[in-house]
């Protein structure tokens, strides 16, 4: 069985946005994944496809 350590899900938007936000989950923690530390900020992205890039590259292979 594969699972995925990481999650996608829509943040929600700074104010004056009208497009969606994505942030990524750490399945493992529960937590979002922060942009730079010590920053509190989570990691966003303005599109669905960077965030699936960022997610594939950043994925540990299951064993």
């Amino acid at each position: 069985m594969t699972t995925s350590r990481y999650g996608i899900i829509p943040a929600d938007a700074p104010a004056g946005l009208s497009f969606p936000v994505w942030v990524v989950r750490d399945h493992r923690t529960g937590g979002l994944v922060k942009a730079l530390p010590p920053r509190p900020e989570p990691l966003r992205f303005y599109s669905y496809d960077q965030a699936q890039a960022w997610v594939h590259k950043n994925e540990e292979p299951t064993q």
